[in-house]
């Protein structure tokens, strides 16, 4: 398969994407031993269920439908990064994808939403894709204030965060757009923002939404603040061509490894029930 070429060739030619292969089993003992996260004290808004349902986002009344929304799938996703990250001791991982609707954004909420629910870990997710805003629109709602007014630097940090109602998971994002990214992205203003979070929440997990790597050059401005990125490709969608431009950009990053979105691949788990995932799921199997 296309795509499956295309990821073999990104393992061969990218040292960084070999020390991503990880294992599950050889998880250390104090990565489970962690503190307990400090509280996170930001405004509540309310997500629309409709919204995330028609969007397949993994809030708590749609996790538990596996076969529609390829939760487990995401829950292995979600042990691998997170054993990625500790044993590499990362704090922000940025999630970019070669161009537009393969599922980067989906696969950032979903993720963060996953990561959230383990009991010693805070998670921030900050939509930088401020050209085309998408987390917000997935959850439905409508920030107190977007993203775009902080790097415009008429907010604070504290100010453009938000929760969800889920314990260890706070949001940054917004539905507005502009067409000046990536001057904002250059403005220093990311740098703040990271730095406050570390200062809020040691210890917690960042995750970036970043803008398709080959449709603008805000990628190569706000990349280089976050550890590692994970490339997001969807089966179907995804050209190989795509893949390998989008390789050679990200040549100069720590690659943490490829995600394959819409999978059709069948998966029979220990339990031996068989989930089939269809087109609009996520499969983490060539998450590295």
């Amino acid at each position: 398969m296309i795509i499956e070429q295309a990821i073999e060739r990104m393992r061969r030619q990218s040292p960084n994407t070999q020390r991503a292969a990880l294992s599950v089993s050889g998880m250390r003992r104090d990565d489970a031993l962690a503190s307990p996260p400090v509280e996170l004290k930001f405004p509540r808004v309310e997500y629309d269920l409709d919204t995330c349902e028609r969007c397949h986002i993994l809030v708590p009344e749609t996790d538990g439908n596996e076969t529609a929304t390829g939760a487990t799938a995401y829950r292995m996703l979600r042990t691998r990064v997170l054993h990625l990250m500790r044993s590499n001791r990362w704090s922000t991982l940025a999630l970019t994808s070669p161009g537009a609707g393969e599922g980067k954004s989906v696969t950032a909420l979903n993720l963060a939403l996953s990561l959230a629910r383990e009991q010693n870990q805070n998670v921030f997710l900050i939509d930088l894709d401020m050209s085309n805003p998408s987390v917000c629109a997935y959850l439905g709602i409508a920030p107190p204030r977007g993203i775009v007014h902080f790097f415009a630097g008429q907010v604070e940090p504290q100010q453009v965060f938000f929760t969800i109602g889920i314990e260890r998971l706070a949001l940054a994002g917004g539905i507005e757009a502009t067409p000046y990214s990536s001057e904002l992205l250059a403005s220093g203003r990311l740098e703040m923002l990271l730095k406050y979070v570390q200062s809020v929440s040691p210890g917690a997990l960042i995750l970036l939404d970043l803008p398709p790597v080959l449709a603008t050059d805000d990628f190569l401005v706000a990349a280089p603040r976050a550890d590692a990125t994970l490339l997001v490709i969807a089966e179907g969608l995804t050209r190989r061509d795509g893949v390998v431009r989008a390789m050679e950009v990200l040549s100069g990053f720590t690659l943490a490894g490829v995600m394959l979105n819409r999978s059709r691949e069948r998966v029979t788990d220990y339990y031996g029930r068989r989930y089939y995932y269809t087109k609009r799921s996520t499969s983490a199997a060539h998450a590295r």
